[in-house]
C-alpha cells in the first residue's frame, strides 16, 4: 500500500498543476453534485472552508439560489481548545487575517464563534485524498479529526461531506484509531453515499 505522505505528494502537485480556470470549473462541477443530492436541503447552518494551494473551491455554493438562505461558516484555530476548530458565520463583507499556517480566517470576535460543532448541519470538508469509505488523508494537523471526534462513537449531526476533483479519490485506505470518516464524498461526477 502507498504512503500516505507519498499520496500526499502526488495530489498536491496534481492540484498546483490546475490552471485557475479548471480549479473554478472543475469547482462548480463538485458544488452542482452538492447541490443535486439534496444533502444540504434541510441544512441551516453550513461549515465549508476557503481553498488554499490549488484545493477545490466549495465557497461556489453560497450564491447557489436554493441555499442563498442558509448560514455559512469558516473554521477558525481555536484559541481555547488546542489543535481544534471553531466557526465564525462568513459572508463577503467577513473582516479576515492569516492564521499561523496561513490559512485565511475570519478575524472576528471569540464571544462570536461557534464552538459546539454540533450545532452544525452540515460540514464541507477538505483534504488531499479520500477514499469511497469516505477515510480522509488530510494535512496531518488532525483539526478535523480531533473537532468531530464524538463522531466517532454516535453518527449524529453534522453530516461530514468531503469535496474532491475526481483525482483526489483514491484506493481504499486503512484509517487510523483517530480518524473520523466522512458521510459523502462530493466529487466532480459523483456525489458517493456511505
Amino acid at each position: 500500500m502507498i504512503g500516505q505522505s507519498v499520496i500526499r505528494q502526488h495530489i498536491q502537485a496534481k492540484r498546483q498543476k490546475l490552471t485557475k480556470e479548471l480549479q473554478a470549473e472543475y469547482s462548480q462541477e463538485i458544488c452542482r453534485q452538492v447541490l443535486d443530492s439534496g444533502i444540504l436541503d434541510d441544512a441551516m447552518h453550513i461549515a465549508f472552508y476557503l481553498p488554499v494551494r490549488g484545493e477545490a473551491d466549495p465557497t461556489y455554493l453560497q450564491n447557489l439560489t436554493p441555499l442563498t438562505e442558509k448560514k455559512f461558516y469558516l473554521p477558525i484555530l481555536s484559541a481555547n481548545n488546542e489543535n481544534h476548530l471553531e466557526f465564525a458565520l462568513y459572508n463577503e463583507n467577513t473582516p479576515m487575517k492569516l492564521n499561523r499556517f496561513n490559512i485565511p480566517e475570519p478575524d472576528v470576535s471569540p464571544d462570536s464563534l461557534l464552538t459546539d460543532p454540533r450545532k452544525l448541519d452540515a460540514v464541507i470538508m477538505p483534504m488531499v485524498a479520500i477514499d469511497r469509505a469516505g477515510n480522509r488523508i488530510g494535512m496531518g494537523g488532525g483539526f478535523y479529526d480531533r473537532t468531530f471526534a464524538f463522531r466517532k462513537t454516535k453518527r449524529s449531526q453534522p453530516k461530514l461531506i468531503a469535496f474532491a476533483y475526481d483525482f483526489q479519490l483514491i484506493d481504499e485506505q486503512t484509517p487510523q484509531p483517530w480518524d473520523v470518516p466522512t458521510d459523502n464524498v462530493a466529487l466532480q461526477n459523483d456525489f458517493i453515499a456511505i
